[in-house]
């Protein structure tokens, strides 16, 4: 862990006294899961030790905090052992970092200490704290457009039959999202398209008429048959979507291929969950694969590459194949932010699409890199606050308009 990276050392001791900010414990928590500093980190417990309130062994260096310091280490040993989590499948959460708890546990046994919660934040301008507290996250919303044309919100659609199209009944669950069910009260026609669409500040889930899931974050789009057909099944988006591919068979027992399509890339998968970004204002489309396998076809220079789980593919001018950090790169399937020494650029346009805000960043700063965490259901306050905590760059809000400085 470099020094830009590294907490600054009173929000360390803040989360081991049990009495940091929700946004402040995001940040540590990362910390604390890439396993380093460990010289660093038994200072500080010593140091956060020290200053614990009502303890029996007031000593610094005296038995209370020997066995304070073991119980840490043996849990965080515990932990290290566990197999690595490879993300979220079939659409389940990513389990959270044990590591992320071991302070916490410790802290109890020292003294019963509760983490607090806060209000303000003391280096923001209240003013300035009350405009970002009012800019909330992005939510379920989208619009479904039919086959014949018309549209419909599906954030106010109410739940159950919100369509009938080509003998299917398009039907919105007690959970919120959208599934396809057969009817056989009409005839199939072919060529009939439905797409969903996310604005800025919001994200969906649907199921495809053919079972597979598909779940769409901020500014996306995904187009879809309303039948698939027995050769193969065919999508084409834009955005950033995360699929849970069902397998299928035609009636000659072979399987169906899936395919996507983005401006860059032709992506064929079978029984496979993957994460495609495919903004147009980022320099790469990525394909990241958590299990099964996709074939990538470059549109650049039609050349194929074949990922396993765990890989990335950035499509450019060429293809780039390295292995993937599939708890950043699928976060915000789980509702996160987490940025891993991240380009504040990259950042700042996932908060613009998931805020709906406009960001001014000089070039000289979209460089500068940021590890942390936050949970997408935090208003812009939260994530200003962690990036602001490093004390490296100026943030200001005016209107929906994030301005960044030295």
């Amino acid at each position: 862990m470099d020094k830009m990276t590294r907490p600054p050392k009173e929000i360390l001791l803040r989360y081991f006294r049990g009495a940091c900010q929700p946004h402040e414990q995001e940040l540590v928590e990362l910390y604390l899961s890439m396993d380093t500093d460990k010289d660093y980190i038994e200072a500080c417990i010593a140091e956060a030790w020290d200053q614990l309130p009502a303890r029996e062994d007031t000593s610094p260096d005296g038995p209370g905090l020997e066995k304070f310091m073991r119980e840490f280490e043996q849990r965080k040993k515990t932990v290290i052992q566990l197999p690595p989590d490879h993300g979220a499948v079939h659409g389940s959460r990513f389990r959270p970092a044990v590591w992320m708890k071991v302070a916490a546990a410790v802290l109890l046994l020292a003294g019963g200490i509760a983490l607090l919660t806060y209000k303000t934040n003391v280096h923001t301008p209240a003013a300035q704290l009350a405009q970002q507290e009012a800019i909330l996250p992005g939510s379920e919303k989208a619009v479904l457009t039919l086959a014949d044309g018309s549209t419909v919100s599906l954030s106010e659609a109410k739940r159950g039959e919100i369509a009938l199209q080509e003998g299917l009944a398009v039907e919105k669950t007690a959970d919120g999202e959208i599934v396809y069910r057969a009817t056989g009260t009409a005839a199939i026609k072919p060529g009939a398209f439905n797409k969903v669409a996310t604005p800025k500040g919001g994200q969906y889930r649907i199921t495809l008429p053919d079972g597979s899931v598909a779940m769409l974050n901020a500014a996306s789009s995904l187009s879809y048959p309303v039948h698939f057909g027995e050769k193969e099944r065919r999508v084409k988006m834009t955005g950033e979507v995360y699929f849970e591919i069902a397998k299928a068979t035609g009636s000659n027992n072979k399987r169906i291929p899936f395919f996507v399509q983005t401006e860059k890339q032709e992506i064929e998968v079978l029984g496979t969950v993957f994460n495609v970004n495919a903004y147009a204002d980022e320099a790469h489309q990525l394909t990241t694969l958590v299990e099964g396998s996709v074939r990538l076809k470059s549109e650049i220079d039609n050349s194929y590459t074949v990922l396993k789980p765990g890989e990335r593919a950035a499509v450019g001018t060429s293809v780039m194949v390295s292995p993937a950090n599939i708890k950043q790169e699928l976060a915000w399937v789980n509702g996160n932010f987490v940025f891993q020494r991240e380009a504040l650029g990259s950042i700042l346009r996932k908060i613009s699409r998931w805020y709906d805000l406009e960001v001014a960043c000089p070039p000289e700063l979209a460089n500068i890199t940021f590890t942390g965490k936050v949970s997408r259901s935090q208003p812009l306050s939260a994530v200003v606050a962690m990036i602001a905590a490093t004390g490296k760059i100026n943030v200001q809000l005016k209107e929906r308009r994030i301005i960044v400085t030295k």
